[in-house]
């Protein structure tokens, strides 16, 4: 009887998740074609580690892989954080009820949300430079750092994507679950800027799309700088497309956050997630 009971209360939280979830349909359609473009992401994968041992796409960024691998690591690190502080700091004030109250504190919430991306930025670097010092010195890896580029394309980095992660914000207001801006930037970014694999391995239409990109441009500086001693001069084309990026980007984040938290005034919802 136990058993039965057991299975009955299983069906029944089974359930619950499914109705629940199924009200968010956008988290639920990006979720899929994620794993969609996962498999994608390994097979391509698959084909840059099948073309030999000499990894010619990476020879411009000191042609070792543990070092193109770690680097690209370190990068999503920054993708992540600077696309996804504003909506992680929303999300938790919605989940503990207090949004509406920070709403209407003196301090605007932008300033609250760019305050947490401070300190997420700060945890992130720290972790980076420890990685990069802890795995460099056990697989000897030759690094060749100009601070002053990889700050500068960092600094860029951050505006770029934090500009897309308010826009993601505005949309989140509405959508309550599945932010197709961060969700869009993160996917292109794995799949086309050549976090795993250089992106001389796509097809020749896909390689102009992927260096249309911020992040692939962004990605490209950092590996320079960070690993070849390329200066200023050297990553000034990253520069300045990450530069046309944020100028374009910031006014629609900040003008998408505003439309967003205007319509969940309107429609009382903002506490809701």
């Amino acid at each position: 009887m136990s058993a039965v009971n057991t299975a009955r209360q299983f069906g029944v939280h089974v359930l619950q998740i499914y109705w629940e979830r199924r009200s968010y349909r956008t988290a639920i359609a990006l979720g899929t074609v994620t794993s969609l473009i996962s498999f994608v992401q390994f097979l391509l994968m698959g084909k840059f580690l099948q073309d030999g041992n000499t990894f010619a796409g990476i020879q411009g960024y000191g042609g070792n892989i543990i070092s193109f691998l770690m680097s690209g690591s370190v990068f999503t690190g920054f993708v992540a954080v600077s696309l996804g502080s504003f909506s992680n700091h929303l999300q938790t004030e919605q989940r503990t009820g207090t949004l509406e109250s920070v709403v209407v504190m003196p301090v605007p919430l932008t300033r609250v949300m760019l305050y947490s991306g401070v300190v997420g930025l700060i945890g992130t670097t720290v972790g980076s430079v420890v990685m990069f010092g802890v795995f460099g010195a056990f697989f000897d890896i030759p690094i060749s750092v100009n601070l002053l580029a990889t700050i500068a394309v960092l600094a860029l980095v951050v505006v770029t994507l934090g500009s897309f992660g308010l826009a993601g914000c505005g949309v989140l207001l509405i959508t309550k679950r599945g932010d197709p801006v961060r969700w869009g930037i993160t996917t292109l970014t794995t799949l086309l800027s050549g976090v795993m694999y250089p992106i001389s391995i796509l097809p020749g239409w896909l390689q102009s799309v992927a260096w249309a990109l911020p992040t692939t441009q962004a990605l490209d500086g950092i590996r320079k700088s960070l690993l070849v001693d390329a200066d200023l001069s050297q990553v000034a084309p990253s520069l300045l497309h990450m530069a046309i990026w944020s100028a374009v980007m910031l006014p629609i984040g900040l003008i998408t956050f505003s439309v967003g938290m205007s319509r969940a005034r309107q429609a009382g919802s903002i506490g809701e997630y």
